[in-house]
């Protein structure tokens, strides 16, 4: 019975705080995992850099067109907690000729303190004071050092990413599987152990 009471308790909290998975946006970004491109590779990554930049990214240069990587997106307290996340997108293309695309998202947490405070680089005894303007005024986004209760990085495929480059680049396309995905679920997903 506590089993129980504790797997309801888990469920209930999950319905509350939203971490329950919305049925319609999975099977959206699910739909658009399996999509290949048929259109030119270059059309296709100049959509997803279209979308990093509409999420706040830059790109870090790279000597592969088909292969978009950002920096390090920093967000929090450098004194109590931070999130750093960055994204990559590798385009394959097929022996067909046909592209596809697929989006990773790379997420670390940091607790406390983990780079050294501006002004106070080096241990030379050279004070701000005495060299005003040489010291950095804001916390750089570098790699990030992970302390000892920090967590380590997760990479994960970054499936709302792909959806979102999708409806970018085919908007009649996404709208239909929009429709088809809205039907599906008014009728109700058919039962597994149905005959």
């Amino acid at each position: 019975m506590t089993t129980r009471r504790w797997l309801l308790g888990a469920a209930v909290a999950l319905a509350l705080t939203g971490c329950a998975s919305n049925p319609k946006k999975t099977l959206l970004e699910r739909t658009g995992s399996y999509v290949v491109y048929d259109l030119p590779a270059q059309q296709v990554m100049d959509a997803a850099e279209a979308e990093l930049g509409a999420r706040g990214y830059s790109l870090l240069p790279s000597t592969d067109p088909l292969f978009l990587h950002t920096p390090w997106k920093v967000r929090g307290n450098h004194d109590v907690f931070t999130a750093w996340s960055r994204r990559y997108i590798e385009g394959r293309v097929r022996p067909d000729g046909r592209l596809v695309l697929r989006a990773y998202k790379v997420d670390a947490n940091v607790h406390a303190r983990t780079q050294l405070l501006p002004g106070f680089q080096s241990s030379d005894g050279v004070t701000p004071e005495d060299e005003p303007n040489t010291t950095p005024t804001e916390m750089l986004a570098v790699e990030p050092v992970l302390g000892r209760y920090s967590t380590r990085p997760v990479i994960r495929r970054d499936l709302e990413l792909e959806w979102a480059i999708l409806e970018r680049l085919n908007p009649e396309f996404a709208g239909r599987v929009k429709t088809q995905v809205d039907v599906y679920l008014a009728e109700g997903a058919p039962a597994r152990n149905a005959r």
